[in-house]
């Protein structure tokens, strides 16, 4: 197996930054996720985690800043485009389907 920590990244985000009225979720977050690596989002409820993957996801889109998958800047339009990327979600909640809840623990890049 390769080098993980000479690889190109991956994925990187590169001065994302979200708003939403009265909060600022993400503020110039940069990070470089390479293959083959364990990658964690962490923080208190509320530090901006899930809003940094709906990011990925295609949800949202960032303010500022830029993503790049596989060394080309990408606007990634929607869960399905991110799926075509290769990117997976890995749920915190068991049962979101039923109790609502939107809160997202880890992403998975295959690529």
């Amino acid at each position: 197996m390769a080098e993980v920590t000479t690889q190109a990244p991956a994925v990187e985000l590169r001065g994302i930054t979200k708003r939403f009225p009265g909060v600022v979720a993400n503020d110039d977050i940069n990070i470089e996720v390479r293959a083959g690596a364990i990658h964690a989002i962490v923080g208190e409820n509320g530090a901006g985690k899930s809003t940094l993957i709906k990011l990925l996801a295609g949800v949202y889109q960032p303010e500022a800043g830029e993503i790049v998958f596989r060394g080309e800047p990408t606007e990634v339009r929607d869960a399905r485009h991110a799926e075509a990327l290769g990117i997976a979600f890995i749920f915190q909640e068991l049962d979101i389907q039923r109790d609502g809840a939107q809160r997202i623990a880890d992403f998975v890049c295959n690529l």
